[in-house]
């Protein structure tokens, strides 16, 4: 009945269960030693959930009988110490377009076997921004988002066991998809001009086949490559003219920073995709790749097979927004608020004497010595984040904050708990 790997999520699968009814008012509850030894995680996750419960007024203690689910629970109390989603790395709904609308309002026909996979209207005015970007053409196709693009190219491209370079600290998701799929990873250090000279030298010397890099709002690091970066990285990759290169310009149209590709004319096999999951949104699930032909042909070639198409819905659905009178204003709007508050919680936390690395994109990363006690504590308080662990290969311990909704009073009041945490004030020691 009760389920979850963190905190949160045990909160969540309780709170569920009692509001389900499935968890009965005053029914007992395991002990904290029970419940991790059930779901296989540290007792202080338990513990920890179990105060926020206990806060929130949804479960009591009663001394040696253990926890129980309280007799009655105060909304409004649980409303105001429910942990503040600081963690999930989304993109802030209301700078989304209404999908509800778009929905109603788009036409749909139905799709035969032998129609192409993909809506020529779509690819030109996804074509037209690559090239009003400065940035080289291929062929375009499309895949359902990013991962799917990444595991079609490298299923044809690579074989198990190949070295793949990755950034470092990385995507969670890139780490996962590359350790699901058998490739062995090769970590390339990042700082706040993106991948550095010497960590992509490194990767291509230990013998990688292929490179992931993040041109633009590097997560988790915010980094972007400007100009001296690019040209650093450029002499670093001319003397290996056969390795597949993969950008993954992920944050587009969203970046303060202008568009930039290692991709030249001489490397037979690269690739530049784009997905719609941080203007659009997440649910889409559609990214347009930018590819050389000898690449584009042999994935195309596998896509016949497995994925077929992306859904005319999705790309239907896609095509209205960006074909929408009022589209470069939501673009407009929604990169002024997510700079603003990433720049903002990196303010804060400046003030408190706390370094923290987010130049672009939503997410903010924050370089601490203990990154699980860090989170720990910050949950006691009421806020959920990342640990870095999950993002990590060989670089330092941190946390990753997701700024994407976080305005002004709030960036202040996280960035004064960290530095009581870090500080370690307030601490209660007894015998």
């Amino acid at each position: 009945m009760i389920t979850g790997r963190r905190a949160t999520e045990i909160v969540e699968s309780i709170q569920s269960a009692v509001e389900g009814g499935r968890l009965k008012r005053g029914q007992g509850l395991p002990t904290v030693r029970k419940l991790a030894d059930d779901l296989g995680v540290n007792r202080n996750t338990v513990a920890a959930a179990y105060k926020l419960l206990s806060d929130a007024g949804i479960i009591e203690g009663r001394g040696r009988q253990g926890s129980r689910v309280a007799v009655e629970t105060s909304a409004a109390q649980h409303l105001r110490m429910s942990p503040r989603d600081l963690a999930g790395g989304n993109p802030d709904p209301a700078l989304l377009p209404d999908m509800a609308s778009v929905l109603r309002a788009v036409g749909w026909r139905q799709r035969a076997y032998e129609d192409p996979p993909d809506d020529p209207e779509l690819i030109r005015i996804l074509g037209q921004r690559f090239e009003r970007d400065g940035l080289p053409m291929g062929e375009l196709w499309l895949a359902s988002g990013t991962f799917d693009a990444i595991a079609t190219i490298f299923r044809k491209m690579l074989a198990p066991g190949d070295a793949v370079g990755v950034e470092d600290p990385c995507f969670m998701t890139t780490l996962g998809q590359m350790r699901q799929a058998g490739y062995a990873t090769l970590p390339m250090a990042v700082d706040d001009e993106g991948v550095t000279p010497e960590g992509l030298r490194s990767a291509l010397k230990n013998g990688a086949k292929a490179l992931i890099l993040t041109p633009r709002a590097h997560n988790p690091f915010g980094g972007s490559w400007t100009q001296p970066r690019l040209e650093a990285l450029r002499e670093v990759m001319r003397a290996y003219p056969d390795v597949l290169l993969i950008e993954d310009d992920h944050y587009a149209v969203l970046s303060r920073f202008p568009p930039v590709s290692l991709v030249d004319a001489d490397r037979p096999h690269w690739a530049i995709i784009r997905s719609v999951s941080k203007y659009i949104g997440p649910d889409l699930r559609l990214a347009v790749v930018n590819s050389s032909r000898e690449l584009s042909r042999a994935c195309l070639s596998l896509s016949a097979y497995t994925s077929r198409w992306v859904s005319s819905v999705l790309q239907t659905c896609v095509l209205s927004v960006l074909s929408a009178p009022g589209y470069d204003q939501m673009i407009a709007r929604a990169a002024s608020a997510y700079e603003r508050r990433r720049e903002g919680i990196v303010a804060a936390l400046a003030a408190e004497g706390i370094k923290a690395h987010g130049r672009d994109g939503m997410n903010v990363w924050i370089p601490v010595d203990d990154e699980q006690a860090v989170a720990r504590r910050l949950l006691e308080g009421g806020w959920t984040v990342r640990t870095g662990a999950i993002f990590r290969l060989a670089s330092p311990p941190a946390i990753r904050v997701t700024a994407s909704a976080i305005e002004k009073s709030l960036s202040e009041e996280f960035a004064r708990m960290l530095a009581a945490i870090v500080r370690d004030e307030g601490v209660e020691r007894g015998a």
